[in-house]
């Protein structure tokens, strides 16, 4: 008599870190790349903001409360930014590792025999 051992399920062993790392994995991806577009619009304010500050002739990096409140105008926004691209890449790095670690594993129910149309048809 044949038995499967208790851990051949898959996850069963590892928490079911294998079984989170593809959801993770795209809300890395998702994380990450609004965050980037996120401090590239950010950067981009910003540096249109100290232009058109700078069109009267004053300096953005002057010591005065109005500059000085120009340059902190996106400081969260930034921040934000930053974490969230740390973060998402963190959880990206992560899930694939868990996924190249945990290759494999899982599919013992495949025993490679392919079906074709007719004998999915029922023909």
């Amino acid at each position: 008599m044949e038995t499967t051992p208790a851990d051949a399920s898959p996850g069963a062993g590892n928490g079911g870190l294998d079984r989170i790392a593809r959801p993770v994995l795209i809300v890395g991806i998702v994380l990450v790349a609004l965050c980037a577009v996120l401090l590239i619009v950010v950067i981009g304010l910003d540096a249109f903001t100290a232009t058109v500050y700078s069109v009267g002739g004053k300096s953005i990096n002057d010591q005065t409360p109005e500059a000085q409140a120009l340059r902190d105008q996106y400081l969260g926004a930034k921040i934000f930014a930053i974490v969230g691209l740390v973060v998402g890449g963190l959880a990206l790095v992560g899930s694939v590792a868990v996924m190249y670690l945990h290759r494999g594993r899982g599919k013992g129910n495949d025993d490679g025999d392919d079906l074709s149309f007719d004998e999915l048809a029922g023909e």
